[in-house]
């Protein structure tokens, strides 16, 4: 009896040994996809036109200032950056439109990372919304998946309105009933800007303004928009998407860098 017990603890140190001893690592993705454009002192008009920036009053550089000390000769090369809180990939935070919405900062990070499913929309009309009818005719997506929404979205001339698909007020209100994690594009924005200008115009309340952003904020559904790249992922069936905003305090949003891990 004691030999085979002692036989027996022996087996079960050395297993224990060697699951100790071995590193446990997630699985190396094949590639990793940057979905997140370059920030430069004029992107931010440059991707949704001067237009759009004139009536929002965006001004039309961000400047990249360099920090001088009193003796130049301590200088470390640091620079101050000025920031569009919606600057090329970024979160749109909750709080811009609802009175006790979490900011920028308050999103839960698990929010922002999980399996991700395409849907290419290139096909859709530019000129027209995306409503239920075009959305529930493509792959079922998964509850806990994050939705990657595909327009092939081009910055427009200066002078003109950025010209893309976007989501109407019930293609939002049906997608947030999908349980999705977090709803991820390549637009500007998932409300028409030039729609958007025109309620402004008479006077309509942001939560009509910005009526697709509204039924994603209300049920807790981070929005990302600005990504870019999402045509390398056009094939791949096997996708987690990352997108961790800075941890900024502020309930409009922040900029983000965005990658997609493609196994």
């Amino acid at each position: 009896m004691g030999s085979r017990f002692s036989t027996l603890l022996l087996v079960l140190l050395a297993t224990t040994g060697c699951r100790s001893g071995s590193a446990s690592h997630a699985p190396e993705p094949k590639e990793i996809v940057d979905l997140s454009p370059r920030l430069t002192p004029s992107s931010a008009c440059e991707f949704i036109g001067r237009r759009t920036c004139d009536f929002l009053g965006i001004p039309p550089h961000d400047p990249f200032t360099p920090v001088v000390p009193a003796d130049p000769n301590h200088a470390y090369g640091l620079m101050t950056f000025t920031l569009l809180s919606h600057a090329g990939a970024h979160l749109d935070a909750p709080g811009r439109l609802l009175r006790n919405g979490a900011l920028a900062d308050q999103v839960p990070l698990g929010r922002l990372y999980g399996p991700a499913r395409l849907w290419d929309l290139r096909w859709h009309d530019r000129h027209t919304p995306l409503q239920i009818t075009d959305l529930s005719q493509l792959p079922a997506v998964q509850p806990g998946e994050i939705l990657l929404l595909y327009t092939g979205y081009t910055p427009p001339a200066p002078d003109d309105w950025p010209v893309y698909t976007w989501l109407s007020p019930q293609a939002a209100s049906w997608l947030t009933h999908q349980h999705i994690r977090a709803l991820a594009t390549d637009m500007p924005s998932i409300d028409s800007f030039q729609q958007g200008a025109q309620l402004l115009d008479r006077n309509r309340p942001p939560e009509e303004v910005w009526a697709a952003h509204l039924p994603f904020f209300e049920a807790g559904i981070p929005v990302i928009e600005g990504l870019v790249h999402l045509d390398a992922l056009e094939d791949q069936s096997r996708i987690t998407f990352i997108g961790f905003p800075l941890a900024i305090a502020d309930r409009s949003g922040a900029p983000m860098r965005a990658v997609a891990l493609v196994y």
